[in-house]
């Protein structure tokens, strides 16, 4: 373990279109596990619902357990949290990283330093998003965490109904009206991402176009329907790539699936949903790897050839990205 510089923390101020002092210093405590050998070169980012912190009633110890030794066992370098709840200074001090809690939902862990943090709460709540600035090694990465809202519930999709129906039900619920929100408010730092890359994840409780193709209709409980979801759309026209799917490029052998559990029970697996995302762009990162990894709830979970306790209802999402 070390300690950082201090670092003055700095928070973007979107109606100024500038960042702030709040004169709170950062001490940032480094990672437990050493830097790798290619430290400062990738990138490896996690994204993952875990359940109400991993300390839900159902499973309180047994959960928190689970969520910590699977976060090590990953060896990732910036982990997005959903569904935090109290779990944040335990996750964070069993990994020995910094962290920004974003709000009791969305936390961001990161073995780098981080040098700044982003909230826009006038526009979209912190309860669906935020971000900070991690400092790689001297190269500035900007990362966001993404809530949108699980309504109306993608298991119920009208499948049987037209595309126009689909949308039309799909646009009763506030996702779109959201992810324009987000896409707006960080507007003017997509335009610096030549320089600065975006990471943006999380659980945005929605399908993507990409995996609702002509030759997945009659796959995944897709019902025989071709979905142009809106959020998945307005991610790819803002410049943003979907990390899983540009690795894995064909959804009929790699559906990606973050999400099994029937709509009525959690018990219940009947599903190949792909619910969870890290997307990114910038001219100086790239995806190099990134994989999908879901267990049943409370069952055990095999993950790089050791077994562990599933602590939560979503699976996760593990991306590597090779910084230039």
């Amino acid at each position: 373990m070390y300690l950082c510089p201090e670092l003055t923390n700095l928070t973007y101020d979107e109606n100024k279109k500038s960042y702030w002092d709040d004169s709170l210093l950062l001490v940032c405590i480094g990672s437990l596990y050493p830097p790798s050998k290619e430290s400062g070169k990738t990138l490896t980012v996690l994204s993952w619902n875990v359940w109400h912190g991993g300390h839900s009633k159902t499973y309180p110890e047994k959960g928190c357990k689970g969520t910590i030794d699977i976060l090590k066992k990953s060896e990732a370098d910036v982990i997005l949290m959903v569904e935090t709840y109290g779990a944040a200074p335990m996750v964070a001090d069993s990994l020995g990283y910094s962290y920004n809690l974003i709000s009791d939902n969305l936390c961001i862990y990161s073995r780098y330093p981080i040098i700044r943090k982003y909230a826009f709460a006038d526009s979209i709540s912190t309860f669906n998003f935020g971000g900070v600035m991690i400092d790689v090694n001297g190269k500035p990465v900007r990362v966001f965490d993404t809530w949108l809202h699980y309504l109306p519930d993608m298991r119920l999709a009208p499948t049987d109904k037209s595309e126009e129906e689909i949308l039309a039900w799909e646009m009763e619920g506030t996702r779109d009206e959201e992810i324009h929100r987000i896409l707006t408010v960080i507007r003017p730092l997509l335009a610096e991402t030549d320089s600065i890359p975006i990471i943006m994840g999380g659980d945005f409780n929605v399908h993507s176009h990409l995996d609702w193709t002509e030759a997945t209709r009659n796959l995944y409980h897709h019902g025989g329907a071709v979905v142009d979801w809106p959020v998945s759309i307005a991610m790819e026209k803002a410049g943003f790539k979907d990390s899983f799917r540009e690795m894995n490029s064909d959804p009929v052998a790699s559906p990606g699936v973050t999400w099994l559990a029937d709509a009525d029970s959690l018990e219940t697996e009947c599903r190949m949903d792909r619910i969870d995302f890290i997307y990114y762009q910038g001219k100086t990162i790239q995806a190099i790897a990134s994989e999908c990894y879901d267990n049943s709830l409370g069952k055990t979970f095999t993950f790089k050839g050791e077994d562990f306790f599933y602590p939560s209802d979503h699976g996760f999402v593990l991306s590597k990205f090779e910084l230039k």
